[in-house]
This record gives structure tokens, C-alpha cells and sequence, in this order.
């Protein structure tokens, strides 16, 4: 069952924070929020279990239904496909295979009517700046516990590698010598292998970590573990990297592992390397996705 009230409720936030050069008004977030949970409500009742299973067919059926079997108005359907293409890109912002039927569906539109149509929002990748890596670095390196030793080599690791989350926490140790050779094989989503090539600027910290978790007693292969050597899971990753990013008195739109990924890819094509070579290492179906990137350039 899709989740209407949650993703209804994180779709509108998004919109509300510091994601685009030019703000949406308030009316417009309440205008595409309302639009967005009708559609939810539509694929649910047209029985859609995950939001992943939405097609082009879904939207175009959504999108140009109108009352008692008509075809929706024009400007309905430009709202409602505005909507949705907006929507489709705040699952991408955190899912980048998500991909976007509703883009997908005004392209398709596009080519039907023989034009371009209008141009989509511009919005901002969520990244962390030079002196705000630096502050993170020394944030998670000031501790010489268990819990900071892990913590220092855990943010370089992302910083390093633009791993996703739950590639983070499916780790095992064998991956920590992968690491420091600048190569990891992970299993991505949709179950697709994919290697990862990188510099490890912070070798030192995973060698120090390393050390450390050999030390612990634990059955548990994880590369990651807790105090007690069980294995990470996203949510103790997502409350270890923002509890940091607080610490170091950093506060944006994102505060979670996927900050880090999208600081890593900035990273990666500010220090010159070729955008095909960053669309693989963070296991991008689409080199458009990876493209947007290039304007932090």
C-alpha cells in the first residue's frame, strides 16, 4: 500500500526548502502537495502496491482523466503533470534509479505536439561546501572511541565513494581492503554489480578503524558495526552522519547519507574526473542524472 499521507508530507517540505534558485510560493506547494495525494490515491485505487510500480501509463491516465469519462482540460493537465514531474524528481533527489514517468509522459507529449513546451524548474543539488567538508572531517575525527574511530573512517568512506546508504551498511570487512585499494564491487539497486573507482583520501582512518574492529568480539562480517559489533542499519547511518553534520554546526536541506553522495559526485567532476566515469561509480542508468551536477562547476 503506497504511503500517501508520508510521501505527500516529505514531497512538500522538499518544496519548501532550499532546493531551487527561484522559491515556490506557497499557494503553488499547497497547489502541487493536493495534486500530488490525489494522484497517490488514484495509483492506489487503480492498484498500484509501491510507489516504484508507477508507469507513463499510470500518469497519462491520471493526468488526462477528467469527470465522468472525459478528457481532463488543458490546464489541468499542465498542472497535474507539472505536479508530478516535480514529485518524480524528489524521489530521484533521493533515489537516482528511480527514474521519471512523468518526464517521461510530457516528452512524449512534447514530440506529439511538435514542439519543446515550457522549461522545468531549475533545482539545486543539496552538497556541502569546501569549509563545510573540512568542519565534517574534524567533527567526526575528534573522538578517539570506539564509536569515533568508526564514525571518522565512516564519513570518509561516503565522501570518498558516493555509496548510497544501504550499500554503506552492506559492507563486510573484506570491503574495507577493497577500499583502500580505490576499488569496490556493490550491489546496487535493482540488484546490479557495478565498481567503484576512487582516490581513499582517508585511508588512514579506515586503517585505524580496521585495527579497531578486528579487536571486537563479534559474529557479525559488517565493515560497520556498533559498540556492541552489531551491524549499522540506514537509520542508525542516517542518525550517526546528521548528528554530526549538527555538530559541526551544518544545516541544510538534506542531512542524511545522501548529502554526502551528492558531495562526493561534486567533488569527483570539480577535481576533473570524466562525468561517464562519476555516472558509474554512483550506478546511474541515465548520464542526464549525473549531468546535473555539472552546474556546482
Amino acid at each position: 500500500m503506497i504511503d500517501v499521507d508520508g510521501l505527500t508530507d516529505r514531497f512538500t517540505q522538499w518544496l519548501a526548502g532550499p532546493n531551487f534558485r527561484n522559491p515556490y510560493s506557497v499557494a503553488t506547494i499547497r497547489l502541487y502537495g493536493v495534486t500530488v495525494r490525489r494522484f497517490l490515491e488514484f495509483a492506489d485505487f487503480d492498484g498500484v502496491v509501491d510507489i516504484h510500480e508507477v508507469s507513463i501509463h499510470i500518469v497519462r491516465k491520471y493526468v488526462t482523466s477528467g469527470q465522468n469519462g472525459t478528457i481532463a482540460p488543458k490546464n489541468t493537465q499542465t498542472v497535474r503533470s507539472s505536479s508530478l514531474v516535480l514529485f518524480f524528481d524528489y524521489l530521484e533527489s533521493n533515489e537516482e534509479n528511480f527514474g521519471n514517468p512523468a518526464r517521461e509522459f510530457v516528452d512524449d507529449q512534447k514530440r506529439k505536439n511538435g514542439g519543446r513546451g515550457g522549461r522545468s524548474a531549475s533545482r539545486l543539488k543539496t552538497v556541502l561546501e569546501w569549509d563545510e567538508i573540512d568542519s565534517l572531517r574534524f567533527e567526526a575525527g575528534r573522538l578517539e572511541t570506539i564509536a569515533g574511530i568508526r564514525d571518522a573512517a565512516l564519513i570518509g568512506l561516503i565522501l570518498d565513494t558516493g555509496l548510497r546508504a544501504s550499500e554503506v551498511c552492506g559492507l563486510t570487512m573484506a570491503d574495507g581492503d577493497g577500499y583502500l585499494a580505490g576499488r569496490l564491487k556493490v550491489i546496487g539497486k535493482g540488484d546490479k554489480e557495478r565498481l567503484v573507482r576512487f582516490e581513499p583520501h582517508h585511508a588512514p582512518r579506515m586503517q585505524s578503524w580496521l585495527r579497531t574492529r578486528r579487536r571486537l568480539t563479534t559474529r557479525d562480517d559488517s565493515l560497520f558495526v556498533t559498540d556492541q559489533g552489531n551491524g549499522l542499519t540506514i537509520a542508525m547511518l542516517y542518525m550517526i552522519v546528521s548528528r554530526l553534520l549538527g555538530r559541526a554546526g551544518i544545516h541544510k536541506a538534506q542531512q542524511g547519507p545522501h548529502l554526502l553522495r551528492h558531495t562526493a559526485a561534486s567533488m569527483w567532476l570539480a577535481s576533473g574526473v570524466e562525468l561517464k566515469q562519476v555516472q558509474e561509480n554512483l550506478g546511474h542508468s541515465n548520464i542526464g542524472t549525473t549531468s546535473r551536477y555539472l552546474h556546482l562547476l
